[in-house]
């Protein structure tokens, strides 16, 4: 029976049961597998988001950020989430919000941006929404998250609340012992 055929990499499994014959298991197109990449930049740590090992997209060769932005990007991660598994929104059914995450000391203004007549560093035209991140004062910066982005933000959300506790800032300034002092002559 053709419904009987076996897996070759698992033969315990029918093709019909098996996710690596059906093109779903981790690492394949359809659910990909996210990691970090610990790094730094001039001398500040940062951390990197991965597909499959490599650039989260071939046109965008780095998907890098400091702690501020992991904090801005976990103080909105309901809306992450939402906006990812509702498909972006299906279009314009989003309405512009402020978070407001008093341990990080942080408002974030989100809204669902579309750009018409953007294109990709390869020339294909990209006509979907993306998430949109604004710090608000006395902060600065802003992220734009596709799908794909806010799905990794998503599921790496634990270890990126981990990164951001072993990269505190009181971790990463140089400790620094003061001059000497010393008696007579200040010249």
């Amino acid at each position: 029976m053709p419904n009987d055929e076996k897996c070759t990499l698992r033969p315990s499994l029918r093709k019909a049961e098996c996710s690596h014959c059906q093109g779903t298991g981790r690492g394949t197109r359809d659910n990909p597998k996210f990691t970090l990449k610990e790094g730094s930049h001039n001398g500040f740590p940062v951390i990197e988001v991965l597909k499959d090992g490599a650039a989260i997209h071939a046109w965008d060769s780095e998907f890098r950020f400091g702690r501020r932005k992991v904090q801005i990007m976990l103080a909105c991660i309901d809306l992450l989430s939402g906006f990812w598994q509702s498909n972006g929104y299906k279009g314009r059914e989003f309405r512009d919000r402020t978070v407001v995450d008093p341990t990080g000391n942080l408002s974030v203004r989100v809204s669902v941006k579309w750009h018409p007549n953007f294109e990709r560093s390869d020339g294909e035209p990209v006509d979907k929404p993306y998430l949109h991140l604004k710090a608000l004062p006395p902060d600065s910066g802003d992220i734009g998250l596709g799908l794909i982005k806010c799905r990794a933000i998503c599921e790496l959300q634990e270890n990126l609340r981990r990164w951001l506790l072993a990269n505190t800032i009181w971790a990463n300034i140089p400790v620094r012992t003061p001059p000497s002092r010393k008696t007579g002559n200040p010249g």
